[in-house]
């Protein structure tokens, strides 16, 4: 049973979505503090997290930043009543969101988005190198700088973490099980995110600029990922 972090300063937001989720047999914790819901998040390992914008004192973005910066990979919807929900959108991504979800919302789609972030987030919500390597049986790439271990879901540069979120790491891996393919905003949008997303395909492109920022050794120019210009992403096929 997936254990669902809610954190939200509306009691009534809090209860509504608990109420959804424990009908849908998702184990549920929550607040209405930003602080302390960042103090569950750490302490209690929840497998997913859904995150309210605007809050008092310690808002999403500050608790999504001071998340990602200390390693930790748990997924993370964020909802918010806010307009100009695309530029929003894309803000939270490049913080390092999973998803978005605007308010107000359908139940169903919040459960839904919910259960593919889940799907994808098969692994630790933090990494260590060390309890990935040494296994000569496991699925793994190597190329240049860049190891990506399928089978841990984690990558690294240099024999470091890249710390990839689930999000960052599906798109990678599904750039790399296309190599020499040039793979379409749209399929990404598809695929990697699992259900036709509503969102601006500029979702993509800030997924892979964070993923870039990484992964690749040199921002000048990129080894990895590709930018086809006006079709999409490649991975190469050969890389020394």
């Amino acid at each position: 049973m997936a254990k669902i972090l809610i954190v939200d300063d509306e009691q009534a937001i809090v209860d509504s979505i608990v109420d959804v989720l424990n009908t849908f047999g998702f184990e549920t914790i929550s607040s209405t503090d930003g602080r302390e819901g960042f103090k569950m998040a750490t302490e209690l390992d929840p497998d997913l997290i859904v995150l309210d914008w605007m809050m008092k004192d310690y808002n999403g973005l500050q608790f999504t930043e001071d998340f990602r910066n200390a390693n930790y990979n748990t997924p993370i919807i964020f909802l918010t009543a806010r307009g100009n929900a695309t530029d929003y959108q894309v803000e939270a991504l490049r913080i390092g969101a999973d998803d978005y979800l605007a308010k107000p919302f359908e139940p169903g789609v919040l459960v839904a988005r919910i259960k593919a972030a889940l799907r994808r987030a098969s692994y630790p919500s933090k990494g260590d190198a060390s309890k990935n390597q040494g296994d000569e049986n496991r699925h793994v790439y190597c190329g240049g700088e860049l190891i990506i271990d399928f089978d841990a879901m984690q990558a690294y540069r240099y024999d470091e973490s890249c710390d990839l979120t689930n999000r960052e790491f599906q798109l990678l891996k599904y750039l790399e099980s296309n190599a020499g393919r040039v793979c379409k905003r749209s399929e990404l949008l598809n695929k990697v995110w699992e259900y036709d997303y509503l969102g601006d395909e500029r979702t993509v492109d800030v997924t892979v600029r964070r993923t870039r920022e990484k992964i690749e050794p040199d921002q000048s120019k990129f080894k990895y990922i590709l930018t086809r210009r006006g079709s999409g992403y490649s991975f190469p096929k050969d890389l020394e």
